[in-house]
């Protein structure tokens, strides 16, 4: 390994929530959420983008991602194209905004017309039933997965840096009333959204994080 790719893991791992300055081309991001598009059974795809984008490849940050996730979520439209369009813009500007969103929903678009003919046919049987009923299970798995890992990010959990705050205190606060608001109490999603997302920008300015030594040792 020579300097530059040392002196690059040791950044990322100081800093994992930094991006990638790798440049991606506009038919890397096609392809790449085409992928994500044609292997996201289940309907978990903003888990499985998750995953391609921040864990794997590092190339948006574990905040930034939340903060688009976030908006998808509250603006007009379908959500995971939002976020793919969000992304790809962030990536590659506007064309990569067009070739992120064609490239999730055109193969899935294709894949679900030959599904439906085939549905129609053979729809009833047990196999059929049995495979729609494993990968919902597997997309509710990965969609905890997903939360547990942006949770653990907010809170701090397993580095040695950031210690039980009242900063921390309050993220946990603003997250359990998410749950409680939208998963128990069905309040609607957007003034629920936008009121907690206006509290945690209040406690971000209250209790700042210097960026630069959140994630370091010692």
């Amino acid at each position: 390994m020579d300097n530059d790719s040392a002196a690059g893991a040791a950044d990322a791992t100081l800093h994992p929530d930094r991006t990638s300055t790798t440049r991606v081309s506009l038919l890397e991001v096609f392809l790449l959420f085409s992928q994500l598009g044609l292997s996201s059974f289940g309907g978990a795809v903003s888990a499985w983008v998750h995953r391609a984008l921040v864990e794997r490849r590092k190339l948006i940050g574990e905040a930034e991602f939340a903060a688009a996730l976030g908006l998808a979520r509250i603006i007009p439209g379908a959500n995971v194209v939002n976020l793919a369009v969000m992304l790809g813009y962030r990536l590659r500007g506007a064309a990569g905004a067009v070739a992120a969103g064609v490239g999730l929903i055109l193969g899935p678009s294709l894949v679900a017309i030959v599904l439906t003919i085939l549905y129609r046919r053979w729809g009833g049987s047990p196999g059929s039933r049995a495979a729609l009923e494993g990968a919902a299970a597997a997309s509710v798995g990965l969609l905890i997965a997903m939360g547990l890992a942006a949770g653990a990010y907010l809170l701090g959990i397993g580095t040695k840096s950031r210690l039980w705050t009242w900063r921390n205190a309050a993220n946990t606060a603003v997250i359990g009333a998410v749950f409680v608001l939208i998963g128990v109490l069905h309040v609607a999603m957007v003034p629920t959204v936008l009121l907690l997302t206006a509290a945690s920008i209040a406690i971000a300015y209250v209790f700042p994080l210097p960026r630069d030594t959140s994630h370091a040792g010692g």
